[in-house]
């Protein structure tokens, strides 16, 4: 019977792939497997620093800094944000755009309200504003009459 070689000298860390065996021949390695998140994340422990989180999601959402602080929840979504261990940059825009992290209820109506969604076509979130003076004198669009 043969021995059973129990020592495994071979690097096993994810993304590491086993050097090829003498019936492999050389060539690209066993896709690796995918490595888990990164701390703090991909988008770089910079974040920490209200400034810094600014600058990142003011490229990120094609919003100036001061445009950024003008919705009047930019520290808000800094406090959303540092509460999160995994930050990238969907989550970050899904944040500014939607008001809410991914996959949980917007972490208030303000931030929900002043998502940048509403700016990019110049609307409202329903209900958060008043109609404006004199809305009412018209029918509404499609509405003739009862």
């Amino acid at each position: 019977m043969p021995a059973i070689d129990d020592h495994d000298d071979h690097d096993h860390r994810p993304g590491r792939a086993d050097p090829p065996g003498p019936a492999e021949p050389a060539g690209p390695a066993h896709p690796a497997e995918p490595a888990p998140p990164e701390e703090p994340s991909d988008l770089g422990p910079g974040l920490l620093d209200f400034d810094a989180f600014l600058r990142a999601s003011a490229g990120l959402t094609g919003f100036d800094e001061a445009e950024l602080r003008a919705t009047g929840v930019a520290h808000e979504h800094h406090r959303t944000l540092l509460a999160h261990r995994v930050r990238d940059e969907h989550a970050l825009l899904h944040l500014w755009y939607v008001g809410s992290w991914p996959d949980e209820p917007p972490s208030s109506a303000r931030a929900h309200d002043r998502g940048l969604m509403w700016r990019t076509f110049h609307g409202a979130a329903p209900g958060s504003t008043a109609p404006g003076h004199g809305s009412w004198a018209g029918a509404p669009y499609g509405g003739g009459g009862r």
